[in-house]
């Protein structure tokens, strides 16, 4: 059964996929579900459509826009058009978006409007009319076959925390370890997406430019009982220390660290580990250690300092085993953006409270909070 009224909230699964998390949602009418990769870190949310002048595989089958009675083309005039930053007019007036990512993935599509539906907290599925969204024909890059594109849950107006207005700019996830057995958890949207607790630690939204970031402020880093910070040095003519200096993104799977704050994290590690250090270089990965014959690796705990929120890494988190025996730092340098990736917040409920301006972190078994 499904209600098209404002839900006090409304939920989705999990799954992870290979460094991405799959949400599950279902577009048009009658609904046609999708799985797409959670991105706090871009608004636009798309799916592959027929036809497709270039896809990537994906093992699902594609979205038909002519197959349900609510898809409808934005035009080319409109606000929404102009939102999506990259954008053309076809020979019908409709909008041509175009959106790319850090890691030179994209999608080339018409722009339109389209019913979406969520299950909800009640156990109905819930529906929201007119939403904005991509149908792309034209879509290539790092995406894996489970996927069939992306949910957008970046702090612009396009995205679909911004659109969805009953839920109040309130959602919270729970991230489960890759090899998790039990791999599937949720992602809540609107009153039952506060995330609270004895426990709870929180840290500032920073608002700056562009707005689909969600800016955070990192202070420091410790190693053990050592605490490296994060200096005021000017790098890449952008000024380090600052506040909102570093990005929370769902959809990034590695931290990424000022090139200074890293070789100091590095270093420290080198210090404090025992073990055979690969001298082989392993693409973006910098630190990687040969995993033992009795397969003990014991690296120290390692603190994110957030103004107001200190987080332990979980521990399976910092070293990710990249090929058999081998186990690299999922902490990598950076000249360019910030960003805290989804490794490291693998098992705390992070709640997102953009009216609030603030990001709450609980520990949690991820795998147990059903």
């Amino acid at each position: 059964m499904s209600k098209s009224r404002s839900p006090d909230s409304i939920e989705a699964r999990l799954t992870p996929d290979g460094g991405e998390y799959l949400i599950k949602i279902s577009i048009g009418t009658p609904p046609f579900e999708i799985l797409a990769i959670a991105d706090t870190g871009s608004d636009l949310t798309w799916t592959q459509c027929k036809p497709c002048t270039q896809c990537y595989k994906q093992k699902a089958p594609l979205f038909d826009p002519t197959e349900t009675k609510t898809y409808r083309s934005v035009s080319c005039e409109s606000e929404q058009c102009t939102a999506v930053g990259s954008s053309s007019c076809d020979s019908s007036n409709g909008c041509k978006y175009q959106v790319s990512y850090g890691d030179k993935s994209y999608s080339i599509g018409d722009l339109a409007v389209e019913t979406l539906t969520f299950d909800s907290d009640s156990g109905d599925k819930v529906s929201f009319p007119k939403v904005v969204f991509g149908c792309g024909h034209q879509n290539d890059g790092t995406f894996n076959e489970t996927g069939s594109g992306i949910v957008g849950l970046g702090g612009g107006s396009l995205s679909i925390v911004s659109q969805l207005e009953s839920i109040g700019g309130k959602f919270s996830y729970c991230l489960t370890s890759f090899d998790s057995t039990n791999s599937s958890s949720k992602i809540s949207f609107g009153a039952n997406a506060v995330v609270t607790g004895p426990n709870v630690v929180s840290t500032p939204l920073v608002q700056k430019t562009p707005d689909t970031f969600y800016y955070l402020t990192l202070e420091g880093i410790s190693v053990g009982k050592r605490r490296l910070e994060y200096s005021n040095q000017i790098s890449n003519s952008k000024a380090i220390g600052e506040e909102g200096n570093i990005i929370i993104d769902s959809g990034t799977t590695l931290t990424f660290l000022p090139r200074d704050l890293y070789n100091d994290l590095e270093s420290t590690l080198v210090s404090a580990i025992k073990g055979n250090r690969a001298s082989d270089s392993q693409g973006l990965f910098g630190l990687c250690y040969e995993l033992s014959s009795d397969g003990e690796f014991n690296p120290p705990p390692i603190v994110a300092h957030f103004a107001g929120a200190d987080l332990e890494l979980p521990q399976g988190s910092t070293f990710l085993e990249v090929e058999q025996g081998l186990l690299c730092l999922t902490l990598v340098p950076s000249d360019d953006l910030a960003i805290f990736g989804n490794l490291n917040q693998i098992n705390y409920h992070i709640g997102y409270d953009i009216g609030n301006k603030v990001v709450n972190f609980l520990p949690t078994d991820c795998s147990k909070s059903q």
